[in-house]
């Protein structure tokens, strides 16, 4: 019997890295897929090739959900197609590396409005347009968030806005059924790991001082997204799970 079996899931930033490895996960254990992406439509066109190969629906959802107006527009569009949603997982990302003193209003302000902001008008809208439908939700969030990583001030200031939001979600939430929860992964393989100055120079340090003696990948991930998602999972409301070898401990 698969898991999430007739279930149906948004999530954001889901045709790449994390998001997509969530998708691909969720749709292998039988839920439809929409998945919201910003850009690069042939990734999209790819990963939803991939969740219809598994015997299951994708919708792909082109919005920047930094922007309010495109977040509504999207919510009108996912009610219009897939009708109710049972998950929601916030996964999109944005921001500026660099030096805490060099980051500019722009570059804070997109952190800010894709990584919490966003998260919370995203949930806004979703209770709003499925009736309460929604069972579970989960926002991908970074050690970043509680930890201290070169040039990640701006990414990490709002991942702990997150955590915090799905705290307050969580313990306004529960009573409705639903439950809210956030997986705070270590470092991982994917392509935001360019954007890191010294990118193989930081691998080796992040290795050297993990005890699992490597860094993560998105199935490290998506398998606890999935449980979180699950019934199984009922009983844990408002938390920040972290995955991340042990770098932190």
């Amino acid at each position: 019997m698969k898991k999430h079996k007739g279930k149906k899931a948004l999530i954001t930033g889901g045709s790449r890295g994390i998001g997509l490895a969530i998708a691909l996960h969720l749709a292998s254990e039988g839920t439809d897929i929409a998945i919201n992406f910003r850009r690069d439509e042939e990734a999209a066109s790819k990963a939803a090739e991939e969740i219809e190969k598994l015997g299951q629906k994708a919708l792909l959802l082109k919005a920047d959900i930094s922007d309010h107006k495109e977040i509504k527009e999207m919510f009108v569009k996912l009610k219009d197609s897939f009708g109710d949603l049972n998950y929601f997982v916030s996964n999109a990302v944005s921001g500026v590396l660099g030096p805490a003193e060099r980051i500019g209003r722009l570059g804070w302000k997109r952190a800010l409005d894709t990584n919490a902001r966003a998260f919370m008008l995203c949930v806004q809208e979703a209770l709003k347009h499925f009736d309460n439908s929604i069972t579970s939700i989960v926002a991908i969030s970074s050690i970043g968030g509680q930890t201290v990583l070169p040039g990640y001030t701006a990414v990490g200031a709002s991942k702990a806005a997150l955590e915090s939001l799905v705290r307050y979600f969580g313990r306004e939430f529960a009573p409705r059924g639903i439950n809210v929860n956030a997986v705070s992964g270590g470092p991982i393989y994917t392509a935001s790991l360019d954007y890191f100055p010294e990118k193989e120079k930081v691998i080796e340090e992040w290795k050297n001082r993990t005890p699992s003696g490597r860094i993560g990948t998105p199935e490290d991930i998506a398998p606890v997204v999935s449980f979180l998602l699950s019934e199984e999972a009922a009983w844990i409301q408002g938390q920040t799970i972290t995955i991340d070898g042990g770098l932190t401990l």
